[in-house]
């Protein structure tokens, strides 16, 4: 089995799916952060209206309002559309682009409406302005591409608002200004989300390897606790659930069964047909056992020919009630039909008992299952 060290260490340029989901999860955190983040729009145009109020026309102030509402209305439309279907890249780009493209074309309005009224207004309304694309640069770092649609929709706008201002010494400042603060914050994004999205990559690459140690980890524990041949219970498992079951025995006064089996003439018929149906015979009989057994039952490979069923809370009545099921179907129907081969099952039956160790316990379920032997085999004996 491989251990930990032995894996290969994660990284997107190795494992293009991981890649790929990552770039799908940061679509779908994209669009959760801009549907929040959309949805406290209004609080920004209350300030604008603030700055503006007594400074601009109220004509103006109105007329930017309604149409930055019936943007953020379509905007928040195409979100909610792209919510309710799932956030899929493949199938929503479009609705994701659309809604990024108006909600940067109603921020870009404010220059071509509301600026050049008042030198000190326009220098609050380009700090706004300065803001909510600081505010959206976050929300898009999952995915740079909205970023582009939504500050460059907003920049065009923005742009053609002041060449009506062209005549102000201001406006040409307010242009070159906004549009280097764009220029930086593509800058310093385009690193910090390429980080971010490597580090989803990463987790989930991660997330695979280590679902993979855990499966190689339980097929390890598994072929650990099981017999190779029979695929029941081995040795070891055997001896936990003793211990086990003892554990619960002293807790509660809960006694249980065993049973020891052995498949009688197991040597002759290695002899007459060989080890290979040998092998068969003993899966068969593990099989057969175990379709006879209750649910909690557990039987395990104690040897050769021998194997033991432990049988929580049952009493010896019960232990030897299971123990004549098994053996009377072992006896009366073949374990093999190529070659046809019969056998029978000396089986012996023990019930814990107050103060008794499990190496007790073992020893009376075999020495019953030696004088079922001697009483003639094929039969179930206790003591």
């Amino acid at each position: 089995m491989e251990t930990p060290s032995q894996f290969p260490a994660a990284t997107l340029d190795q494992n293009p799916l991981a890649k790929g989901a990552a770039q799908a999860i940061g679509f779908s955190q994209c669009v959760m952060a801009m549907r929040r983040t959309m949805a406290t729009t209004p609080a920004g145009w209350l300030l604008v209206m603030w700055f503006c109020w007594g400074r601009v026309p109220q004509h103006l102030i109105l007329l930017w309002l309604g149409l930055a509402t019936v943007l953020w209305l379509v905007g928040m439309g195409a979100l909610q559309q792209v919510v309710r279907q799932g956030t899929l890249a493949h199938l929503h780009t479009r609705h994701v682009m659309t809604a990024a493209a108006l909600d940067g074309g109603g921020w870009g309005l404010i220059p071509l409406l509301l600026m050049g009224h008042n030198p000190t207004l326009d220098a609050l309304l380009v700090a706004v302005l300065c803001g909510v694309t600081a505010v959206n640069a976050q929300i898009y770092l999952t995915y740079l591409r909205g970023f582009y649609v939504q500050v460059g929709t907003q920049l065009a706008i923005y742009l053609v608002g002041l060449a009506r201002l062209a005549h102000q010494p201001s406006a040409l400042d307010y242009a070159v200004g906004y549009t280097v603060f764009i220029g930086l914050m593509l800058y310093y994004m385009f690193p910090v989300a390429q980080r971010l999205l490597d580090g989803i990559g990463l987790q989930l690459a991660n997330a695979s390897l280590a679902d993979q140690l855990r499966v190689a980890l339980k097929v390890e524990q598994h072929d650990a606790s099981t017999d190779a041949l029979t695929g029941q219970g081995n040795r070891r498992a055997l001896d936990a659930l003793l211990r086990r079951q003892m554990e619960i025995a002293e807790q509660t006064g809960q006694a249980f069964s065993v049973l020891m089996l052995d498949i009688d003439f197991f040597k002759k018929i290695n002899d007459a047909h060989g080890h290979s149906v040998g092998d068969e015979v003993l899966r068969a009989f593990a099989l057969r056992v175990r379709e006879h057994l209750r649910q909690g039952d557990v039987c395990a490979r104690y040897g050769g020919e021998e194997f033991v069923v432990v049988l929580p809370g049952a009493p010896l009545p019960k232990a030897l009630e299971v123990a004549e099921r098994v053996r009377h179907s072992i006896a009366h129907t073949p374990l093999l039909t190529t070659p046809l081969l019969n056998a029978t099952v000396s089986i012996g039956a023990a019930t814990l008992v107050a103060g008794q160790a499990l190496e007790d316990l073992l020893q009376a379920a075999d020495a019953a299952m030696y004088a079922a032997k001697r009483g003639g085999r094929n039969k179930v004996s206790s003591f």
